[in-house]
């Protein structure tokens, strides 16, 4: 019995997995029909329908995140490199002794 119900469940995520790849699909077909047809033709079905499976493994969408984590601390880091920077480049002109004044 426990075989069967093994069996079944198995059954019932390769549809639903079957059913998520069907939607992605669809969507990147969508997608497809709004680009240049010289760009269309070179995404064939084949393609997009393996692009919908390497979409419905979640590593693709983990590695994303991890870019875009990345790609925040280094937006923050360079944005506060330029804030010092500017702040250095300040300094001497704030501290800069008064002119003599010719006598």
């Amino acid at each position: 019995m426990e075989r069967y119900a093994g069996a079944l469940e198995e059954a019932v995520d390769g549809a639903r997995q079957q059913e998520r790849h069907y939607q992605l699909l669809s969507a990147l077909q969508s997608l497809v029909k709004e680009l240049p047809s010289s760009f269309q033709q070179r995404l064939s079905y084949t393609t997009l329908s393996d692009l919908a499976l390497a979409l419905l493994d979640g590593t693709v969408f983990e590695i994303v995140q991890g870019l875009l984590e990345i790609q925040h601390l280094t937006e923050k880091s360079l944005y506060n490199q330029r804030l010092r920077l500017q702040n250095e480049h300040r300094a001497p002109l704030l501290v800069r002794p008064p002119a003599a004044s010719p006598h």
